[in-house]
């Protein structure tokens, strides 16, 4: 492990105690070796590593004994990993307790090869100082790896190394590795959180996600403007997953806070003497909030949060119209981000289904209001209304007739014979006259003249819809 060929070093103390030690080395590492054995001989190489780095009398030598020690620990932390995980196999499920010989090792390594690269800096060849960084980032990337395997909540390796590559003095790319790797873990896991119902677990979404936040402005304190690429693409990995993590953010706490909200509507409601209208105002409190938790930052959740306002203004305070401007909304903001899964939601359906019996009764309303309106006006029409329906009962070309000779337009330039020769000339007289005699442009001749364009109109609408497929 250590360098054999410098003959300027190769006498010193320190060279040939680190030679011991590398022979050491390679016999704790013959194959077929069981635990405890290796264990023990793994102990015995540090001793001389130790003293060579006590005897070291140049940075350069510091570097190699450094480098030793380092490349030892980390043997050590995958060799009592690899013990536990042959414990797991017979049924002895792994806790993060469990990692402490491990951890200890690791941390020691990060420590010892951060001290090489640094000794090592201006005296060692750059091939030696990159060797070094790819063994950091073998760390990171075997950490990363040991995440499945272990199925222990957020990442316990990779959090050791984030930050014993946090603590230790150490070039800022590789920090920058390190912080991306784990915060990207860690937010996978988070949105991977599942309550035994299957639903997202949000409180224990948030709280990963806030321990996203803290790596993440840890990892700023890194940014430099830099030509080298790979720490301009750390850089921006970094900046997307902060984006991502405050949407997700933002999303865990509009789901607690309409979680809270349900709590108190149903204990309001929970009172068969009345309701208690201060849990309900708290629910909107907590709906409020949530909305605007997720506002420009999540549509769905924030369709949810309208829809949850809506039902306490239909269904708790009977405030149909104002439950409607929220319910609208939902279904507006939910239609712009459609999902199958939202298609499927409960709060969607309710939603849409309040949205529709909402515009019908306003249509209902409208017609009833429209109907009463033109009441005196039909009663005056009476007789030609029922003329009028005869001559449509009679045909197109009838009804035709009957309009322009019993009820000329009082724009003369709207007055014609009509062409009914052919299907399709009968068809476009039926379309010049529906424009003719459409009530929206004929209010200024009074309100009979108007009605009776409504009813012309009707019968116009009638015989052309019997036209419609015929050429």
């Amino acid at each position: 492990m250590g360098s054999r060929s410098n003959p300027s070093s190769s006498s010193s103390r320190s060279a040939i105690l680190r030679e011991c030690g590398n022979v050491l080395y390679r016999q704790a590492l013959e194959p077929g070796l069981c635990a405890p054995i290796q264990r023990s001989r793994l102990l015995k190489v540090l001793e001389p590593y130790k003293e060579a780095l006590a005897v070291s009398l140049t940075a350069e030598e510091r570097a190699s004994c450094h480098k030793n020690i380092g490349m030892l620990q980390w043997a050590f932390c995958k060799f009592e990993l690899n013990q536990l995980l042959v414990k797991a196999l017979d049924g002895n499920e792994a806790k993060r307790e469990d990692l402490s010989r491990s951890r200890l090792h690791l941390v020691s390594a990060v420590d010892a090869i951060s001290k090489a690269m640094k000794d090592g800096a201006e005296l060692k060849p750059t091939a030696w100082l990159d060797g070094l960084g790819n063994v950091l980032k073998e760390m990171i990337e075997w950490a990363s790896e040991q995440t499945s395997v272990l199925s222990l909540s957020r990442s316990p390796l990779l959090q050791y190394v984030t930050c014993a590559f946090d603590d230790a003095d150490m070039p800022s790319k590789l920090k920058l590795l390190a912080y991306r790797t784990y915060i990207d873990t860690l937010f996978k896991e988070a949105l991977c959180m599942r309550l035994t119902d299957g639903n997202t677990d949000h409180a224990a979404c948030l709280s990963l996600l806030h321990d996203c936040n803290l790596y993440l402005t840890k990892a700023s304190s890194c940014f430099i403007i830099d030509p080298d690429e790979e720490r301009k693409c750390l850089q921006t990995q970094i900046q997307d997953l902060r984006g991502s993590v405050n949407v997700h953010i933002s999303i865990s706490e509009a789901m607690k806070y309409i979680a809270l909200g349900d709590v108190c509507l149903a204990t309001a409601l929970m009172d068969e003497e009345g309701m208690d209208m201060e849990k309900v105002k708290d629910a909107l409190d907590f709906y409020r909030q949530a909305s605007l938790a997720t506002r420009e930052l999540d549509m769905e959740s924030e369709a949810v949060a309208m829809s949850r306002i809506g039902k306490v203004y239909s269904d708790v305070l009977s405030l149909p119209e104002k439950a409607h401007k929220y319910h609208y909304q939902a279904v507006r903001l939910a239609l712009t981000v459609m999902s199958p899964s939202i298609e499927r939601s409960d709060w969607y359906k309710y939603s849409v289904e309040k949205v529709k019996l909402h515009q019908e009764a306003v249509a209902a309303k409208e017609k009833n209001e429209h109907e009463r309106d033109r009441a005196p006006a039909m009663e005056r029409l009476q007789e030609k209304v029922a003329a009028l329906k005869k001559a449509e009962e009679r045909g197109s070309e009838a009804l035709l007739e009957h309009v322009y000779e019993q009820h000329p337009h009082p724009n003369l330039e709207r007055n014609m014979v009509p062409c009914v020769s052919t299907p399709s000339e009968m068809k476009a007289s039926l379309r010049k006259a529906i424009q003719h005699y459409h009530p929206d442009r004929n209010g200024q001749h009074g309100e009979d003249w108007k009605v009776l364009c409504e009813e012309i109109t009707k019968c116009l609408n009638l015989r052309y819809a019997s036209l419609k497929g015929v050429k």
